[in-house]
């Protein structure tokens, strides 16, 4: 007799075949129920009532209080000497420039801002009779210091010496360097009376001038040494503070008749005027 045939194994799709009329979320629910039994227990942790640990960062930054006004901009209040004159500052923040206070907050405006870096000059300015970049300086640092600043210059509110001499020799185009320049100048004819050229040169070689160029100012240096040379030779004028012995004057000084003195050479009387109407 024949072997029976082997029964034909049904395709593994066939154990799994749908039966007509079941949902497709019946099919779906075996297969959550096996993900859901190897989802870790979603037990409460330790750090759970902690707010700090469940707070978001950002949300954390931002309910930190502010600092206290002033913590990061120190503000500082100091006098200044400008000029020979008291000037208060208040309020004002320490890392402040010189060149600012002088501009910004006293109105001195004279002082250029050129590069904020201490390499054009044109915001010269003297502290304690020395020269300096005022964009360089703190402010506060310069309290109780005398500062002369290019205002302070002029004499009896006309120009100095220097001032004019620059303007005279057409050192002076848009202006902007002339107050360093003359910052500079004032402080090398304070040291150094009678310059030479090369003198002169070393001393502008931190003005920097785009416009007219140097020429006008070494010229302008000429004329003031000459003359202040020619002023000190001429003879001293009398000082007006020196005491006098004050001298009775004569008869007939002083633009009196001096008939008046003598009545036997006429008949004529005179009144109180002494003659002399």
């Amino acid at each position: 007799a024949e072997p029976a045939p082997a029964a034909a194994e049904e395709p593994r799709e066939a154990a799994v075949a749908e039966e007509p009329g079941e949902a497709p979320e019946a099919r779906q629910e075996p297969a959550e129920a096996a993900d859901g039994a190897t989802e870790p227990d979603a037990s409460p942790s330790p750090d759970a009532d902690d707010p700090a640990a469940t707070a978001d960062p950002g949300t954390a930054a931002a309910d930190e209080p502010p600092p206290p006004p002033g913590e990061e901009h120190p503000l500082a209040s100091y006098v200044l000497r400008v000029n020979g004159v008291e000037r208060p500052v208040t309020d004002a923040w320490i890392g402040e420039s010189l060149l600012y206070v002088l501009r910004e907050r006293l109105g001195l405006a004279g002082a250029k801002d050129g590069c904020s870096q201490g390499e054009c000059g044109a915001c010269n300015v003297q502290v304690d009779g020395r020269l300096v970049a005022s964009c360089l300086v703190p402010a506060v640092t310069a309290a109780g210091s005398e500062v002369r600043t290019v205002e302070g210059l002029a004499e009896d509110g006309r120009p100095s010496d220097v001032q004019r001499a620059l303007a005279r020799c057409g050192a002076v185009q848009c202006g902007f360097c002339v107050p360093g320049m003359a910052m500079t100048v004032h402080d090398l004819l304070e040291g150094n009376p009678a310059p030479t050229e090369l003198e002169t040169r070393q001393a502008l070689c931190g003005n920097l001038c785009r416009c007219s160029g140097y020429r006008g100012v070494l010229n302008a240096v000429n004329e003031v040494v000459a003359e202040r040379e020619a002023h000190s030779a001429e003879p001293a004028e009398h000082d007006g503070d020196e005491p006098r012995i004050p001298h009775q004057a004569g008869p007939g000084s002083g633009g009196v008749n001096p008939s008046a003195f003598d009545p036997s050479t006429h008949d004529q009387a005179y009144g109180q005027d002494g003659g002399q109407a």
